[in-house]
């Protein structure tokens, strides 16, 4: 894929906010060193300068660089220029935040965007990356469950706060809500508080006949632990253990709209209970989601626990097993940083078919 970014406005003090792809590019390593440092799929682009050449046209940096340096400006003149040229612009957004881009028919990859927003010529989420937590915490095995008659949904995470503090949330919340309205926030806060909606959600699991749960309610991100973000600090290795001792584990956005857990759990040969928030998901028009995993609108969140209750019933000691591998095996495939740019790639060149 010969992709262009326009090099005259990069900074080299901004290295750290160009888009992942042009930044493996931008750089005088060798193709050995650069698959070293990010990945094989690196070979999958080749830079060119000469914008007539391209086949992609890429904003030069994440969204959010442009929004946050007030130069939303450069943004618009990067974009009038690859429609001038007649190339496809492809920008990338990272953060809790929707992006909101203001310009309508390009493709946009995000985090913590809502799969309802009109006017895209293309969008998808950007797959939270993660080691391999089978080499970390498994010795690269893929530790499988047997199937038991009641199923058992885990859950470890924020979601026990005093009334007092939801209150002061909710309170903080709407004086947000309201700001952004008034155009004095350049990002989007969460349409609720985040915290009681996932206490909402695990209630509907919590003594319900033939479920158990296996919750460990936190009342802080990573129980307060927020310098030490090593892999086997005990906060880390107990919120994977909870996942490895559950069949289930419930997925669902916190401050943004996704779930790293999400990829987590999936990573673990688990199987993810999806509540969605009018998420996005990577390459959600191709991968049939809904085939791996209960999926549960918030319209039927009052049912959740007969769903998943009819979802375990209906497999078979085999399914179940069978499941677990194929969970495994949906984030090697796709949500890897080698398995998202081989979708990228391939879904690139269908919008070059066609233009």
């Amino acid at each position: 894929m010969i992709v262009f970014s326009n090099i005259h406005k990069y900074v080299n003090g901004d290295r750290y906010y160009l888009n992942s792809i042009i930044k493996s590019l931008w750089n005088d390593r060798s193709p050995k060193e650069r698959r070293k440092i990010y990945g094989d799929w690196v070979d999958a682009y080749k830079f060119e300068p000469d914008i007539e050449k391209a086949q992609l046209f890429f904003l030069t940096y994440q969204w959010t660089y442009y929004c946050n340096q007030d130069k939303v400006s450069q943004a618009w003149d990067e974009v009038n220029a690859a429609k001038t040229h007649l190339k496809p612009i492809v920008i990338f957004s990272c953060g809790d935040n929707p992006a909101n881009v203001p310009f309508k028919d390009v493709i946009l990859f995000e985090s913590a965007g809502y799969r309802s927003t009109p006017g895209m010529r293309y969008h998808s989420a950007q797959p939270s990356y993660i080691p391999d937590y089978l080499e970390v915490y498994c010795d690269g095995q893929l530790k499988l469950r047997t199937k038991q008659d009641e199923p058992v949904i885990g859950f470890c995470g924020l979601a026990s706060t005093s009334p007092i503090e939801i209150f002061f949330r909710k309170l903080r919340l709407k004086w947000e809500q309201r700001q952004y309205q008034q155009g004095k926030l350049k990002w989007e806060p969460p349409p609720f508080e985040p915290s009681s909606f996932r206490t909402r959600v695990l209630r509907q699991f919590e003594d319900q006949p033939g479920i158990q749960t296996n919750y460990i309610l936190r009342k802080r991100y990573r129980a307060g632990v927020t310098e030490d973000k090593s892999l086997h600090h005990p906060v880390k290795v107990e919120f994977v253990n909870n996942i490895l001792n559950s069949d289930y584990t419930v997925c669902m956005r916190g401050g943004g709209n996704f779930s790293v857990r999400f990829y987590e759990t999936l990573c673990l040969g688990r199987i993810p209970i999806f509540i969605d928030t009018d998420c996005l998901l990577p390459f959600q028009d191709e991968i049939d989601y809904k085939s791996y995993f209960p999926w549960i609108d918030l319209k039927d969140l009052p049912y959740a626990a007969e769903i998943i209750r009819n979802f375990h019933n209906k497999l078979s000691e085999d399914d179940f097993i069978d499941l677990q591998k194929a969970c495994r095996k949906l984030w090697e495939e796709h949500m890897t940083q080698d398995g998202f740019h081989r979708d990228f790639v391939r879904k690139m060149k269908t919008f070059l078919e066609y233009d």
